[in-house]
């Protein structure tokens, strides 16, 4: 899964520009021309390379300053808040712009201001105030058929009501901003309704209708050389294809990356789909994808390279959000990255991005934004805006304009909050889960290791230190004359010392059976198995089904272990008479069988009461990522059933 997805409607404001005060003198009249053309190339930059709309905002701000017109004044701060919504004075700049506008009487830009409120809200969570002031911007929008902003606020609340799973509002929302376009047709307009409607059905689960609408609006923006658009749009398609088609995902992505880089490289669009991209990356490799055979440019075609690759994708995108304080791209950037770096075994590193992501988690996640909108629809809070609005007398001209947008940042991170919430909560017991493993691994292979030692030194040190001794007594013997009394004695004390030595032999079987390490699993099972049968009083039948597969060392001492503890419990605690061992193995799996008919169990009893036999065995299975299933009841034996994926 990836790391944060972008809610795909995209807004846009416009300046809507008149004259102040209707003064008339020809200083003032130049003012207002030349705010208007540099107005309408502020347009074209927050369309196409928005990282330039700053500086035409200061320039605008440089004219209305000049001018001393205090509705120019206004225009110029809703340029400056639009340019980057998310600087930290973006509120109290739209704040000082409202009270001008309400001051003028200047309904239309305070349709204007009452929108970028909504997108500030939006950008905080607050989906309260932000529907409100959506809601308010959509009356005097319909009001004065101002049918640009009207669609602009459809497609916002289209996207809030997709966000908190209202998808019939969604829905309609989305229709009524695209019906818009029968009374005022825009392409570029029609192509964001289109990415409403994309989102909607991406939401419900149709991907098919979602692809269409995607395509629709990229024709779009493509027929009207929109790059910048181009690639949000790329992004948010890009996520059709996640699961899908990963690599065709990872291309779009690419794809919409150069853009980026070329026109607005710090953007947070640009950080999203980084995130996305170390997500595509990191995918691809934990899937086990056969790297070498995809083509994709300048793609690495190294397991190492390739995770290095995703981690800088992943630090390029926090480095932006930081930058622009983003909380919510923070959350999730900073938990795929602490994963990944896990992965790597960079645990210092991964412990400190989870703590981020914790930290952030805690804090972004409620209910309470959905019940506050619920309630604001119920009191009416619109309708009496909408009187105290047709109160007002209208003292100046209207204000007259076009529009082409204002990129709504805030929509950035939410549209996947519903899988990702539950994906990050999990996160964090995984990487636990992870350090539990690798401690467990640390100690089984451990025990192996000084099983094996220990044989060894039993069998090459003291084995043959016994077996010399022998030789030496027996050579000794027949140089002696003994009587017949002491010949007895010494030949006791040879027998004697054969019994050790046979002892010897089979502790250093069962610390490390030399038929495992020579001959593989098969023929120490069968050993193992045949050595029982000769000493206890059951039957064991062992059968082998199935390919002779080769596996790596662990895989097979862990089996044989596994095995050897279930036939000691059947010896020691079932009272079985017969006892039936089965490994059949394939291309794909290891199944294992140990059955016996024995006096059997009640399974739920012996969990509570479970010793280390039964705890060896359980941690061997989850390390082989084994799967166990274990059948038994009173006076009716006992069978377990086990089977690994290899």
């Amino acid at each position: 899964m990836k790391l944060f997805n972008l809610t795909s409607s995209i807004l846009v404001f416009l300046l809507l520009i008149s004259s102040s005060y209707g003064q008339t003198n020809s200083t003032l009249k130049k003012d207002i021309d030349d705010f208007e053309k540099l107005s309408k190339k502020n347009e074209q930059m927050l369309s196409f390379h928005p990282d330039s709309a700053i500086v035409y905002a200061n320039r605008l701000m440089g004219i209305a300053k000049k001018s001393g017109s205090e509705s120019l004044y206004a225009k110029a701060l809703i340029a400056k808040v639009r340019a980057n919504v998310l600087a930290k004075d973006a509120y109290d700049l739209n704040q000082k712009s409202f009270a001008i506008n309400q001051k003028l009487n200047a309904e239309n830009e305070i349709a204007n201001n009452y929108m970028l409120f909504g997108v500030l809200c939006l950008n905080k969570a607050d989906y309260t105030n932000a529907v409100n002031y959506f809601n308010k911007s959509l009356d005097i929008s319909k009001k004065n058929k101002l049918y640009s902003l009207s669609k602009k606020n459809y497609r916002s609340l289209s996207t809030l009501y997709g966000l908190q799973e209202d998808y019939p509002k969604s829905l309609k929302t989305a229709q009524a901003a695209l019906k818009f376009e029968e009374e005022n047709p825009n392409n570029i307009d029609k192509a964001y309704a289109y990415i409403c409607l994309a989102d909607y059905y991406d939401y419900t689960g149709n991907s098919k209708e979602s692809n269409n609408y995607y395509k629709l609006a990229y024709d779009l923006f493509k027929s009207n050389n929109n790059q910048y658009n181009m690639a949000i749009t790329l992004l948010n398609w890009s996520i059709l294809y996640e699961e899908s088609n990963p690599v065709k995902s990872l291309e779009m992505e690419l794809e919409a990356q150069e853009i980026f880089d070329a026109i607005s490289p710090e953007n947070l669009y640009s950080s999203n789909n980084l995130g996305n991209m170390g997500d595509g990356v990191f995918s691809l490799i934990k899937d086990n994808f056969q790297i070498k055979t995809i083509a994709i440019k300048n793609l690495p075609k190294t397991k190492i390279e390739l995770l290095n690759l995703a981690e800088s994708y992943y630090e390029r995108s926090l480095k932006i959000l930081k930058k622009n304080k983003n909380a919510y791209g923070l959350f999730y950037v900073s938990g795929n990255l602490s994963e990944l770096q896990a992965y790597k075994s960079d645990y210092k590193n991964a412990y400190s991005n989870l703590l981020l992501s914790k930290k952030l988690n805690d804090s972004l996640f409620s209910q309470k934004n959905k019940n506050a909108i619920a309630k604001l629809e119920s009191e009416k809070e619109v309708l009496q805006l909408k009187t105290q609005n047709e109160k007002k007398a209208n003292l100046n001209k209207i204000l007259i304009g076009s529009s082409i947008g204002l990129i709504l940042l805030g929509f950035l991170v939410y549209r996947n909050f519903k899988n990702k919430q539950k994906l990050q909560n999990l996160k964090i017991s995984e990487l636990e889960k992870d350090k539990q493993i690798l401690a467990i691994d640390a100690m089984l292979k451990g025990q192996e290791e000084e099983r094996s030692r220990i044989a060894k030194d039993l069998h090459d040190g003291l084995g043959g230190l016994l077996s010399g001794t022998k030789l030496s007594f027996t050579t000794m013997k027949e140089n002696l004359i003994l009587t017949p009394e002491n010949a007895i004695q010494f030949d006791k004390s040879l027998n004697m010392l054969d019994n050790t030595m046979n002892d010897l032999r089979k502790v250093a079987q069962n610390l490390m059976p030399e038929a495992l390490v020579k001959f593989g699993l098969n023929e120490a099972l069968n050993d193992f198995c045949s050595s029982i049968q000769s000493t206890q009083k059951v039957n064991i039948i062992y059968q082998k089904l199935g390919s002779d597969k080769k596996y790596d060392n662990t895989t097979e001492v862990f089996i044989y272990r596994i095995i050897q503890e279930l036939i000691n419990n059947a010896l020691k605690h079932a009272q079985a008479k017969e006892i039936l061992v089965q490994l059949a193995t394939n291309e794909n799996s290891i199944h294992i069988t140990v059955e016996d008919d024995g006096i059997g169990y009640d399974t739920n009893a012996i969990h509570s009461k479970k010793g280390n036999g039964l705890a060896n065995i359980e941690y061997r299975v989850n390390y082989l990522n084994g799967v166990i299933d274990t059948i038994s009841s009173p006076n009716n034996g006992t069978a377990v059933n086990i089977e690994f994926k290899v």
